[in-house]
């Protein structure tokens, strides 16, 4: 069964289902995705380090039941997350609640921009190959990532019958192999490998992958991804299609190395992608599998690539990168120390701006805005010492005039600004087409010259 959700659709009408048919969902409801990550290594969530989000996203649920008047009914109410989901039989896809129709562009379109890979052909025969369409999309990003601690390597065992004895002798199998004497011994050496069962669970993906409609496109999408696919299959020479249920098997239990991290969440999607074929998310009816976004970074990350050009710093809390200090304080051998540092969204000369992943769109006062919200944007305008500041929402219909309140007693005002999301394309070349338009009316409402 196939069920499609917004995100952040608490209050909205709709989102019932019979009990029956969600079952599979209860286990798993009301859980932190922290904690369904932990269990579920097949989960894959972005960003990566979710204990490191801003918006503490390991904390917050998926989705949450909720019961009806009806006693037979559940209504089903999604968090800050966006993406797909199975359990069992049961799959779930979630889209942008900004987003109109059921190809959920803006998603696919937020991505492309933020993980920089190309797509510009998008168009799904049914809701069982959207999803499938959507992992092969992603294979690239995540080969690239993993590719950069460098090739794969780990310990594998070899069988040698030579005179040239560098290893263990193995006397049963000398004695079988070499009686009457030749001059040969039977030993076995433990050598590194790039040809191993991580290395062939990618090349099956790889060769898979060119089977089908989009997957050869996305191999071929630009020269990093050829040059890394190129890299991959050189390094497996022992690569058999009839060996893929094997190497499947012997990846179901991930590894866990201390430097090649990144290859972690590109294990789990390859073996989503191969198993797709089975059309079947997990192994057991038990095991949560799939992909989600978490919607207050990926919009955050969306906007950086529009502001970035245009002179505006984009702070990394993990990296500790652009923090500013909120207090100076000077000790008694008259040294100057900084402390209390934040980290705001964007910021560059006078101005200071703060991405919202929330409707904001209908609010013609700034005042409206939640309190909090303010209260930081202003902060960090008087650290900065900036007179202009805003927040940067998706905007469901054009925007007619920048909502903008004069902070009293200053010369600092504070706007609601927006990117109007596209309701009308007919696909999603169209689609990104019209989104760059609207990025650039959007830059234009910020009067940055």
């Amino acid at each position: 069964m196939r069920i499609n959700l917004t995100d952040n659709n608490i209050g909205s009408n709709g989102n019932v289902f019979d009990r029956k048919d969600i079952a599979e969902l209860f286990p798993i409801a009301d859980k932190s995705i922290s904690e369904l990550c932990k269990d579920n290594d097949n989960l894959l969530i972005f960003p990566h380090s979710i204990e490191d989000s801003d918006d503490r996203i390991g904390g917050s649920t998926i989705f949450g039941l909720q019961n009806t008047s009806d006693p037979d009914k559940v209504r089903v109410n999604t968090g800050n997350v966006m993406g797909f989901i199975g359990v069992g039989n049961l799959q779930i896809k979630i889209q942008s609640r900004f987003d109109n129709g059921r190809d959920d562009y803006l998603l696919h379109y937020m991505l492309q921009r933020v993980l920089s890979f190309n797509l510009f052909d998008l168009s799904h025969n049914n809701e069982q190959e959207d999803v499938f369409d959507f992992m092969m999309f992603m294979f690239p990003y995540f080969l690239k990532n993993a590719l950069c601690q460098g090739l794969y390597r780990e310990y594998k065992t070899y069988k040698h019958n030579d005179s040239n004895v560098r290893g263990t002798i193995n006397v049963n199998r000398h004695i079988s192999r070499n009686i009457p004497f030749i001059g040969n011994i039977a030993y076995s050496t433990r050598e590194y490998s790039h040809d191993n069962s991580m290395t062939q669970l990618i090349r099956h993906t790889i060769e898979f992958m060119k089977t089908k409609k989009y997957g050869s496109a996305v191999l071929n999408m630009d020269r990093d991804t050829i040059e890394n696919v190129k890299e991959i299959v050189e390094h497996t020479p022992s690569y058999n299609k009839s060996e893929r249920s094997n190497v499947i098997s012997k990846n179901l239990r991930h590894k866990s190395h201390p430097y090649y991290t990144n290859y972690k969440p590109l294990q789990s999607l390859c073996i989503q992608i191969l198993r797709m074929e089975e059309v079947k998310y997990g192994e057991n009816d038990d095991e949560v599998c799939g992909i989600l976004f978490d919607g207050a970074w990926l919009w955050e990350e969306y906007v950086n690539t529009i502001l970035s050009k245009h002179g505006f710093v984009h702070p990394q809390n993990k990296l500790k990168k652009g923090k500013i200090y909120l207090f100076e304080d000077i000790d008694a051998d008259g040294r100057r120390h900084l402390s209390g540092a934040r980290y705001p969204d964007f910021y560059k000369q006078d101005f200071v701006l703060d991405a919202k992943y929330k409707r904001l769109g209908s609010y013609d006062k700034v005042y409206k805005v939640e309190r909090d919200d303010i209260h930081q944007v202003i902060t960090y305008m008087d650290n900065l010492k900036a007179t202009k500041g805003g927040f940067v929402a998706p905007l469901e219909s054009k925007q007619t005039k920048v909502p903008t309140s004069h902070i009293k007693d200053s010369n600092s005002t504070l706007s609601i600004f927006g990117i109007e999301i596209c309701k009308d394309a007919k696909n999603y070349a169209e689609f990104c087409d019209r989104m760059e338009e609207l990025e650039t009316v959007f830059v234009d409402s910020l009067c940055l010259e």
